[in-house]
């Protein structure tokens, strides 16, 4: 992972049909992704979009967020290089990072976040209509990982829910360069739709964020497990 950099712009169909024209003369070919969004977090993908109806994928209930935003019905350029002959905006910037949080939340605190007042305001209705195929998906993996410890489903949804309230209201951040950045407060095991921070569907007005990948960013897109990225964007 020592070179991982992703160059990530949010476009118009407009802007989609330039970017194409622009790749196409370079010889290469733009990727669709339609069903899993993350997966063109794949160092592999060397060129990808993600369409609007990705969104209603696999993973809709979790990545509901996405309607609630600024940026429904645009799609998503993700490069390993960057677009700037496109002239179609700055990039979101994702690359690894060293970062490690000083504190994580206590279980009182994680509450508190998840039952914030500016939380409760801009989540999703379809957010906490959880099913059962959810729900094993993360039973099969917390069991892989964590054998010795009881699976609990509620619990694990309040740090999912936590999680996306620290980039709307964060009270858990570090200071990069004068600047304030929010960061995950949990490992990839209790955390959900990261796309949803790496992509900046939430937090945008952050200029740095610390995402940690969630278990799917893990399966789907092939991202280790707990180690935090750093996030960039700079209007």
């Amino acid at each position: 992972m020592s070179e991982y950099k992703k160059f990530c712009y949010w476009v118009d169909s407009r802007g989609l049909k330039k970017v194409k024209e622009v790749i196409n003369t370079r010889g290469k070919q733009l990727d669709d992704e339609s069903r899993i969004p993350c997966r063109v977090l794949r160092s592999s993908r060397e060129f990808a979009y993600i369409s609007p109806e990705a969104w209603e994928g696999f993973c809709k209930r979790r990545t509901s967020w996405y309607q609630r935003s600024n940026k429904s019905g645009r799609f998503l350029l993700v490069s390993n290089t960057p677009l700037d002959d496109s002239n179609i905006g700055e990039p979101i910037i994702i690359k690894e990072s060293n970062f490690k949080p000083n504190s994580l939340p206590s279980h009182e605190e994680t509450l508190q976040l998840a039952n914030s007042k500016e939380y409760q305001l801009v989540k999703p209705e379809a957010w906490g209509k959880v099913d059962p195929f959810d729900k094993e998906f993360y039973r099969r993996w917390f069991e892989r990982y964590r054998p010795k410890e009881l699976f609990n489903f509620d619990r694990i949804f309040v740090h999912h829910s936590a999680n996306h309230a620290n980039f709307i209201d964060p009270k858990f951040l570090v200071n990069r360069e004068g600047i304030k950045a929010p960061y995950s407060i949990a490992d990839s095991l209790y955390v959900c739709s990261s796309c949803i921070e790496f992509f900046n569907i939430l937090g945008e007005e952050w200029p740095i964020k610390y995402v940690v990948p969630c278990i799917g960013a893990v399966q789907f897109a092939h991202l280790p497990m707990d180690q935090y990225f750093e996030v960039r964007f700079q209007k």
